[in-house]
């Protein structure tokens, strides 16, 4: 605040217009997990101002999800895709309504993570008081089970090719008071900013799910945002709820779809002296996927790949320019 601001008398402090908050639009992204969409709405509607919009996504289910949450949210936009679309497809029909309808700031919130109470107020101010610079905030995901230790604190990328959850298990004091800055944000419960998706892109939808947040926040950083965590802003998460229903088969395409889009990652993204170093490791995870892929006819790698090393010398130049492989081994 300026001097003179500070300056002004007591009369015209209380006759000035409040200042605006942000609006925000929440998208959470449902597949037949209907008890925990309920509480995950339970929890974040009290706490959405009149002018927010929550939108639900669902990609298909065939639990009860869709009446369940008309009948007691009826205020929702409910978004139908009638088929799974996967986690980046899902979240980006909901992030186009979000978009369409102008809101400046978009939440992605998983529907196995619940918003403590105050941490949608939290994320507003974090987003009221931002630079233009500050393209992402991400709140601090506590284990459901174990409320007092962190599930994740933002992504951290190792040298070799790979992104980890930052202060993931430690106590969660450990996230300190302050913001800080972080690579990239968890889509648990990323709060992103219009301009940074519209810089950037939506959801690689070819990634389909695992990972994609982490490419998303690389090209984020390359349109020149930054990421911040908010540790005042609490959510608990229920990590791996989605990916533990299903059979072998389902467990198969996860396997395949968390190494093929590893290697896609590393391709585009990771400095060369690390893809000669991890070369052995990238072979190996590359031949799980192509024999996972097979086994549980999840899709093909190759199409992921070429394009990877087609685009890779503008991906990198992109990254290099914008300061991002400071954060390699970080």
């Amino acid at each position: 605040m300026s001097d003179r601001a500070m300056a002004g008398s007591a009369v015209a402090e209380r006759s000035a217009p409040p200042v605006a908050l942000p609006r925000l639009a929440v998208v959470v992204l449902t597949w037949n997990g209907c008890a925990d969409t309920l509480t995950c709405l339970a929890a974040l509607d009290p706490q959405l101002a009149p002018d927010d919009l929550a939108i639900v996504v669902d990609n298909g289910s065939h639990d009860g999800t869709e009446a369940a949450v008309r009948a007691r949210f009826p205020d929702v936009r409910y978004v139908q895709n009638g088929a799974n679309l996967g986690f980046a497809g899902g979240n980006n029909r909901g992030l186009d309504v979000a978009l369409a309808e102008l809101a400046p700031w978009i939440l992605l919130l998983n529907s196995d993570a619940c918003l403590a109470p105050g941490a949608l107020a939290a994320l507003r101010a974090r987003a009221q008081a931002s630079p233009p610079h500050v393209g992402v905030w991400q709140a601090l995901l506590l284990r459901a089970a174990e409320p007092e230790r962190i599930d994740s604190a933002g992504h951290a990328l190792s040298w070799l090719p790979g992104a980890r959850e930052l202060l993931a298990g430690a106590p969660a004091d450990a996230a300190g008071r302050e913001p800080r800055e972080i690579f990239g944000a968890c889509a648990a419960a990323a709060l992103l900013r219009r301009e940074a998706l519209l810089a950037a892109g939506l959801l690689d939808e070819a990634l389909f799910v695992l990972l994609e947040d982490v490419d998303l926040m690389f090209r984020i950083r390359a349109a020149g945002f930054t990421a911040w965590l908010a540790p005042e802003a609490r959510v608990l998460h229920r990590r791996g709820v989605s990916g533990g229903r299903g059979d072998r088969a389902a467990r198969r395409r996860r396997k395949f779809w968390l190494q093929r889009n590893a290697v896609t990652l590393a391709l585009r993204y990771w400095p060369t002296p690390a893809l000669l170093l991890a070369a052995p490791v990238l072979a190996w995870r590359a031949l799980q996927a192509l024999v996972c892929g097979v086994r549980a006819g999840a899709g093909r790698c190759w199409p992921l790949w070429s394009d990877a090393l087609r685009t890779r010398r503008e991906t990198r130049a992109r990254q290099r320019n914008a300061g991002v492989d400071r954060w390699f081994g970080g």
